[in-house]
Order: C-alpha cells, then structure tokens, then sequence
C-alpha cells in the first residue's frame, strides 16, 4: 500500500523541467520587434470584494543592443499582503550565449536560484545549473549534435537523482520534443509528455502519464500570437485571446478569457530611438469592447480584514491565516474510499510571498515513512473562509490537476485523533485524502 501511495504522490506532485534553449531570452523568442529597448506591462482583473478592476501585476523586461533580455522586474499585489518584487540580471558572452542569471531582489526565500550556464569548446551548451542559497545545485545536462542543436535534456534533483529526460527530434521547421518523467524513488515510468512546434510554436502536447491522460493544441494569428487553446482531458477547456497592436506588429493590449474569468495587459513598449508604443495604463474601451462588467474602473485593491467574533466563549475567525510555512504529520490517509494506517509528514512552503495568500506559489513536500520526500509547485487560486474552517484550491504549475487544502478553525476528532486540517490531493477516484496533525 505505501508503495501505492508513494507512486500516486509522486504523479501529482513531481515538478517537471520545461525544455530549455539558450535564445528563449531574445526577442524573437518573444515575438517582439527586434528594435525593442524595453517593455512594462500591467495586468488587471475584475476584483469583486472590491468593487472594481484592480492592478493584480506590474512586469518590466529591458532589451540591450543586440536584442537579448537583460534584466527582469516583476512585483504581484495579492488580495492579503503586499508582496516583494523579484529582480533578475542575465549576462552573456561575446557569441550572446546566456552565461548566467543572477537574482537581485532584496528579498529572497530559500527557493530563489542563480542560474549558471557551461559551454563546450565548439560554442555548443553542455549544462545549466540552478544554485540555491544553501549552495544544493538542480542540474540540467544537454547533448547537442553537430550543429549545435540540442537533441537530448536529463533533469536531476538537488540530491542528484534523475527526475526527467528529453529526446529532441528535428524535421525542417518541425521539433518534436519528448519528455519522459521519473519517479525518484525506484526509477520507473511516471509519464511521457510530447510537445510539437512548428516554427518555434508550439502546435500540440500530449500528456500519458499514470494519473491521467491529456492533449492540447493551439491557435496563433498571423503575427505569430497565441489566439486559442484547447485542452482536453477527463474535461475540455478553451482559453481565448484577443490582442490590439502598434504599427510594428507587438501586442500593445491583450485580453486572456476562460471559462470563468477575464484576465486583461497594457503594455507600453520603448524603442532603442526613444520611440513609444502602447501604454501601461488601464483602457476601459478595450475592456468593454470584449467584457461586460458592471464598473469599468480602477479601484484600489481590498485587502481582506480580520474579523473575530466570540459567542459563548467560542472564538471563531473569519479571515485567512498569516503564514509562509507549515509543517504536519499524518498516521492515516484516505484513498480509493478506503482509510489506511500509514505515517508521514506533509511540509508547506511559501516561496515568492511573506505569506500563504491568492497568486502566490507554494512548494508542498510529502514524505511516507520509509520513503524519500516527494515535492510539487503548486500556484493558490482560491480561498474561501468557511464556517468552522479555511479552505485553499492550489493548482499544480505542471499539470493540469487541482488540491485542496482545509485548516480547521478547531480541532477535531477523528479516529481518536486532533486533526488540524485535511489536504486533497488530485481528484475523483484517485483523490488522496491526508487527515493532518
């Protein structure tokens, strides 16, 4: 049963590594014109605690002569805290091969990485390393043939174990890419994901994988910008885009809507001739042309308050515990309806946040008894304050699967037990349940 377990953890949570080239950092790899110097970007959505659109986003990317990026600021402003900016400088070489990425922010968490790049004798790269701040190292290894295209990726943990390989396959403006995940623990199978690009697009991904199986596939428009997807699993899902450009071609404005909500960008775009395009600042015509909302304007963002209520002695809040970590222990679980004795420990990180709050990222860790620790990046896409509980949806940033996490107001009792709360993990007959303590 743990060996079970252990396998169904590891399909949920196992962070997977996208494929990576060294000219993702230009320009062209950006489908922006090749004489850009900088760009700033806002996103807005409809925030209804507060009554009106709210500023959820602010990115700012700058360009040097040659066209590649070389620094990055992007600061999120969560609906519970302000957040902390993240600052990256990328250097290069004299061929403009990627060297390095060095994380500036004044704030990090033990997840921030610098990022080191190693070439061979021909120019052609060999590795990319990812340094955390304790010194542990990620590492990718590449093997390129004789043109310098890189035809194959292995992933290793900071532990030094292999968790994916990549076969790169070439045919004229076709690349196939097929990534083959590994569970830590004994080395098997956990899924193969096959990516196409045509023209450096991405067409089409498939996903066969023992928690579930999935395809996608995507639309551009002429300009080479991402105008549907589609995604079809145990559910479909379509996700649309709409754009307004400048006289050159780069999306100036953009609008991103799902099934349940619209999400909207102003990107104002500075030329290496001082030139300026676009416009960072909210613009209720475009909205209107493509939503309908009530109040078309920008509000200030809400903060969620803290309220306390006591009714015979019995405190109760309603408002959203303030944490970056948490630490929690389970002897039994629940799986395919069926409770188990089995022992371990569920670990909560918040890694780009000064707490648990909607839009940040979270690093969860499980570890069975008698197994090695699994660990995911999960994004929190909703809260909801309940009457004796809190309640978190966290979405996994490599699969399509959703978790929810319940922290109890009060402890309860279950099998002669204190629970402090329960976590969810994946859904529908392979849901795991974790009774936590």
């Amino acid at each position: 049963m743990k060996k079970v377990l252990y396998i169904f953890i590891a399909m949920i949570l196992t962070t997977t590594l996208g494929f990576s080239q060294s000219n993702e950092y230009n320009l062209s790899s950006r489908n922006l014109n090749k004489k850009v110097r900088k760009t700033i970007q806002h996103y807005y959505t409809y925030d209804k605690n507060s009554g009106g659109f709210v500023k959820k986003s602010v990115s700012i990317n700058s360009y040097n002569d040659n066209g590649y990026l070389t620094e990055s600021y992007y600061l999120y402003h969560s609906t519970y805290s302000d957040g902390s900016p993240t600052k990256k400088r990328y250097n290069y070489n004299s061929e403009n091969q990627i060297t390095s990425i060095d994380n500036v922010s004044s704030k990090k968490t033990k997840y921030s990485t610098d990022v080191k790049f190693s070439y061979n004798s021909k120019g052609h790269v060999t590795k990319k390393e990812m340094i955390y701040p304790d010194g542990s190292k990620a590492v990718d290894t590449y093997t390129t043939d004789n043109k310098g295209r890189i035809i194959k990726k292995e992933s290793y943990t900071s532990k030094n174990q292999l968790s994916s390989e990549t076969e790169i396959r070439y045919n004229g403006s076709k690349r196939t890419e097929i990534r083959t995940s590994y569970s830590t623990k004994d080395g098997s199978i956990n899924g193969t994901y096959t990516t196409v690009y045509k023209n450096d697009k991405s067409v089409g991904y498939t996903s066969e994988s023992k928690w579930s199986n999935s395809t996608s596939s995507y639309v551009y428009d002429k300009k080479g910008n991402l105008i549907k997807s589609t995604s079809k699993g145990k559910k479909t899902y379509v996700y649309d885009y709409n754009y307004a450009y400048d006289n050159k071609d780069n999306w100036v404005k953009k609008h991103y809507k799902s099934s349940s909500y619209d999400s909207f960008y102003f990107r104002e775009i500075i030329f290496k001739n001082g030139k300026i395009t676009g416009s960072a600042d909210f613009d209720r015509n475009f909205i209107n042309r493509h939503a309908n909302y009530d109040n078309v304007a920008v509000v200030p963002l809400k903060k969620k308050s803290s309220t306390t209520t006591t009714t015979t002695k019995k405190r109760t809040t309603n408002y959203m515990p303030s944490f970056t970590y948490k630490s929690w222990t389970y002897s039994f679980i629940n799986m395919n309806k069926k409770v188990s004795s089995i022992s371990g420990t569920v670990k909560l990180d918040v890694t780009d946040n000064d707490r648990m709050s909607v839009g940040s990222y979270i690093k969860l860790r499980v570890k069975i008894e008698g197994n090695q620790e699994t660990s995911g990046k999960y994004e929190v896409v909703d809260y909801k304050a309940q009457t004796d509980q809190h309640k978190w949806t966290i979405r996994s940033v490599t699969k399509n699967v959703n978790s929810t996490l319940y922290i109890f107001k009060e402890k309860k009792t279950v099998k002669g037990m204190d629970i402090l709360g329960l976590l969810l993990m994946g859904s529908g007959e392979k849901q795991i349940t974790f009774y936590l303590m």
